[in-house]
Parts: structure tokens; sequence; C-alpha cells
């Protein structure tokens, strides 16, 4: 599974139809809604804005949106476009200004298709990371050691201070032993781990 990097438009003349397809990568079904507000503003004389989006790291929500066109023409084969190249957390609008040629259903089908599809050929992806965040407790004695070398090559989302100095801090799985293992060296072994959570991101 992988999703894109940033928002991706590709735009084509098919029988004096102008297609113009945007390819978004999103996190949750409410920034469709924003993404799609926006695009509206941005096209108001457009005739149909045709839509799909897979979200979820085992695509669990799916949904399209044919805007008036003949059912299964547009939102249908564009969402077969993202499955077959394996995407999701994406949202794909296919903005569509009517030229005055129709195009039958199998045309359309080809259209929404290839606007999607040549949008995936300029996208740049991103895979699914497994990340942590953590909490590493130590000595006051080891901030200047132990705050320059978390600082320098991870994520601190924040420091609080009680009888102890307690980091926070955002971890990918793969680096996780061997943080463990440079904290025990700098600490002498005075310290204290605990995973929060678990979770995936793509980048």
């Amino acid at each position: 599974m992988k999703s894109i990097k940033k928002i991706i438009t590709n735009e084509q003349i098919i029988n004096k139809s102008k297609f113009i397809n945007y390819l978004i990568p999103v996190k949750s079904v409410d920034e469709t809604i924003d993404h799609l507000a926006i695009i509206g503003q941005e096209h108001p004389n457009a005739s149909h804005f045709c839509s799909a989006y897979i979200i979820g790291n085992n695509q669990e929500i799916q949904k399209v949106n044919d805007d008036g066109e003949p059912s299964k023409t547009a939102g249908y084969p564009m969402i077969e476009v993202l499955k077959k190249h394996d995407l999701t957390n994406v949202y794909s609008v296919t903005v569509r200004y009517f030229g005055g040629i129709k195009l039958g259903a199998g045309g359309l089908v080809r259209a929404y298709s290839k606007s999607v599809a040549e949008s995936i050929l300029l996208a740049d992806f991103s895979s699914l990371v497994p990340y942590s965040d953590i909490t590493l407790i130590i000595s006051f004695d080891l901030i200047g050691v132990i705050e320059k070398f978390v600082r320098d090559n991870y994520i601190l989302l924040e420091t609080k201070y009680d009888s102890k100095v307690n980091y926070f801090i955002k971890i990918k799985n793969c680096d996780f032993d061997e943080f463990v293992n440079k904290v025990s060296d700098y600490t002498k072994g005075n310290y204290v781990i605990e995973k929060l959570k678990e979770y995936d991101e793509y980048e």
C-alpha cells in the first residue's frame, strides 16, 4: 500500500471537453470536503466535479461521486484506477468543462480513467512507516548530553519537569533499538523509557 506526497494536477482536452484532474493526499473524509469546496471555488463554471477517494491503511473507506454523469461512468472508473495502483489516503477530483460533444458511456469511462492515470504518472509516492510516541525519563544532571542527542536525531514533542525530566518523543520503530542503546550508553543505564502508543504514517 502507498500514498502520494503532494497534490498533482493534469489537464486534457477530449472532443472539446476539458478534464482537469486533482490527485490529493488526505487522511480523513473531512479533508475531502474541504478540498472539494476549494476546487469548486476555483472552477465556478465547470459542468461536473466527479470524484473518488480511498482512505485508511487497509483502504477501508471508499466512496465515488458521478456528479450528474451517467451512473458508473466517472467516479467508479476513477476509483478503479486508484485501486489498481494500490493507493490509499488519496482523493481524486476530475473537473469537467463540457465542450458540446457527448462522449457516450464508453468515452466517459475512458476519459475519467485517463484523467486519474495521467496524474498518477506524475506522482511521488510515500510508504507506510511505523512510529511510536515514547517517554524518556532521566535525572536533571543528564539534561546536557541527552537533550542535544534527542533534538538532533528525533522529534521532541514536549518536555515536562517534576522530580525528573520527562521527554515525549516521536520515533520510527526501526530506530527504537538504536535509540535505547545510545541512551543507555549516555546515562550509564540511569533512565526509564515507556512506549505510549504505536501508529503508522505515510511519508
